[in-house]
């Protein structure tokens, strides 16, 4: 198995503000922690901008299978120069600034520019986003590809539906429409704390895992612990068996390809 989504992070080394808000797991995950799977990609951890190209470096003296760094996409084509320093770091496989907190209209103009910058170095762009974001995601995706058709971009989370709230049709709808880009492809992860982090329950994730695998095809997902965060809401274990219990019903060569299939190749691990 691949892990396609781990976090690890040092307070003591760098600085993470939002930590603040999560007591339970501020303090220090790293590698040695994570006992889950034989091989995971770290994804940017949200530090402090100005620490970014500091946290690859700590990351890549892990044993690891890639890094998806942070980049301030939104600067437009004066993201290039931070580009070029990622791009010279083998272990970079693609880059994420996590837009789910930001205003409306912040994908559009200078992000959307950033991303082409991103895709023109062969970098993959991971999107966190919350679910009423996808529209205005499906605008920005249109730019790129118009731009770059042969980017990758890979969607976190389903796209953070509100599961707690109940929400499923309308993100439904909106996930069917993402998934026509064809160079979009959807990380299995981080239902869990979309729901009721004490309380969920697996029969509650299967209808956001199976229409996300529907619509996007076996092919083009791929699984994410999202450790540490998923430890809010109920640990790694009740997670990794909850997808396990949604993909029973694939062949065994489609379920490799969600497992580490898919992440090898959009990666290139």
């Amino acid at each position: 198995m691949i892990d396609a989504h781990a976090h690890f992070w040092d307070p003591a080394r760098l600085s993470y503000d939002w930590l603040k808000y999560v007591p339970d797991i501020a303090h220090a995950h790293l590698p040695e922690h994570f006992i889950h799977a034989g091989s995971v990609v770290f994804v940017q951890s949200d530090c402090a901008p100005d620490q970014a190209l500091q946290e690859v470096d700590w990351a890549g003296q892990f044993e690891i299978a890639g890094i998806v760094a942070y980049a301030p996409l939104e600067l437009s084509v004066a993201v290039t120069p931070h580009l070029a320093q990622l791009v010279q770091r083998p272990l970079v496989k693609g880059i994420r600034r996590n837009t789910q907190n930001e205003p409306d209209g912040f994908m559009l103009d200078g992000y959307a520019a950033g991303m082409i910058a991103t895709a023109r170095t062969g970098l993959t762009i991971d999107m966190c986003i919350r679910a009423q974001q996808i529209p205005e995601l499906l605008r920005a995706l249109d730019v790129l590809f118009n731009a770059m058709p042969a980017a990758t971009v890979i969607l976190d989370h389903l796209g953070k539906p509100d599961i707690a709230g109940g929400e499923y049709d309308g993100w439904a709808s909106d996930l069917s429409r993402i998934a026509e880009f064809p160079g979009l492809f959807c990380k299995l992860s981080g239902l869990p704390t979309q729901a009721d982090w004490k309380s969920w329950r697996p029969e509650q994730l299967m209808p956001y895992l199976a229409h996300a695998i529907e619509v996007f095809s076996p092919e083009r997902c791929l699984f994410g612990g999202d450790w540490p965060v998923v430890d809010l809401a109920g640990g790694y274990e009740p997670w990794r068996q909850t997808v396990e219990t949604a993909v029973t019903g694939l062949t065994e060569a489609q379920q490799e390809r969600i497992w580490s299939g898919t992440a090898r190749a959009v990666y290139k691990l």
